[in-house]
């Protein structure tokens, strides 16, 4: 069941403190001043309002829908609570719902009503546009067609009848990856990295290993280009050597240098990445030298440690219970990271190892 509000006047459903025509179906543009008069009530019996079943529209006095506030109200709806559509059935049909304030004389309708121009304006340039579109897109369209036509030209019957050969496909060569580098062999007891700058003595019994023993390649790995190695112990962990070594290379880029300067916190940033990158077992660290020193002409930096692995060593077996080492910054000038030399030597392996390479340093 649906219900329908005549047309009449009734309040602004907008807020303003206006009169709105309502034509039977909508709201239209003509509006009208209020003018209050008293408050009419309807005559007969009154009976409670009861709010609409679910899905129906409001009906009988006093109940309205706002869509603000979208609930049943009591009483007659203030400025602004009425529908956004049909107005709320205030009064039996033919009262006025704000009272009995009178029209604007017998016979009075809705004036005529008035026309916004601004969307004729914009739905007639929007036509114009349209229209450019279509024309200028015929023309593109008739432009490809006759270009395509014209480019295109008619092929010439061919008076030789033996088939065309096709040109040998030639594969790309192929190429094999290259083969790790190698590191420099001793040379009068001496290795000499010509990449880092820098020379040392080869301690007694020392050899240089493969190149993929010491490096991974990655880049952002410290990468050596020099160097010579002792093993310790064989299989200390089921397979893994430990070894002594003596390897020098350019500083990775990603270790901090600010130059002569700050060598000594480049040297201790080193430190703990490699005390911690290689050193698996649970030991004990202290930095037994800390000072600047010269390789030849050159400006260096030196950090000596030693590591006490002790109590791991005694319970595990090991060879070795202490290890000495070394980390050596040498300056190459501005703009250049400093060539580095890092010693590490097991204690059975010799005390004196890392003071004889460090003695036997020269720039190469």
């Amino acid at each position: 069941m649906t219900t329908h509000t005549p047309a009449g006047w009734y309040p602004d459903p907008y807020g303003e403190p206006q009169l709105r025509w309502w034509d039977g179906t909508q709201w239209t543009d003509a509006t009208h001043a209020h003018e209050p008069g008293p408050a009419q009530q309807p005559s007969g019996p009154q009976s409670p309002a009861q709010p609409p079943a679910q899905g129906q529209p409001p009906a009988g006095p006093g109940w309205a829908v706002t869509p603000a506030n979208p609930t049943m109200r009591f009483g007659q709806p203030t400025y602004g609570q009425s529908a956004y559509g049909a107005p709320g059935q205030q009064q039996p049909p033919g009262t006025p719902p704000w009272g009995d304030a009178p029209l604007p004389g017998p016979g009075y309708g809705p004036p005529p009503k008035q026309r916004n121009p601004v969307p004729w304006i914009f739905g007639g340039l929007a036509a114009v546009v349209v229209l450019a579109l279509i024309v200028v897109a015929a023309v593109l369209l008739i432009n490809v067609g006759d270009s395509r036509d014209s480019a295109a030209p008619t092929p010439r019957p061919s008076t030789d009848s033996r088939p065309t050969e096709e040109p040998p496909t030639q594969e790309p060569p192929t190429q094999e990856p290259p083969e790790p580098a190698e590191f420099p062999q001793p040379s009068d007891g001496r290795i000499t990295d010509a990449r880092a700058g820098v020379s040392f003595k080869v301690p007694d019994g020392w050899t240089v290993p493969r190149w993929n023993q010491v490096n991974n390649g990655s880049p952002a790995e410290q990468q050596f280009s020099a160097a010579v190695q002792k093993t310790s112990q064989e299989n200390f962990q089921g397979g893994n050597d430990w070894v002594g070594n003596v390897y020098t290379g350019v500083l990775n880029q990603l270790y901090p240098y600010s130059g002569v300067s700050g060598m000594s916190d480049t040297a201790k940033a080193v430190f703990v990445h490699f005390t911690t990158q290689y050193y698996s077992p649970a030991h004990d660290s202290k930095v037994v030298a800390d000072k600047a020193m010269k390789v030849g002409d050159k400006q260096a930096w030196v950090l000596k440690f030693q590591l006490d692995f002790t109590k791991v060593a005694e319970d595990n077996g090991y060879k070795w219970k202490k290890e000495n080492g070394a980390i050596v910054l040498i300056d190459r000038g501005a703009d250049e990271s400093p060539a580095l030399v890092y010693i590490s030597v097991p204690d059975n392996l010799g005390t004196d190892v890392v003071d004889e390479v460090l003695d036997s340093l020269k720039p190469a």
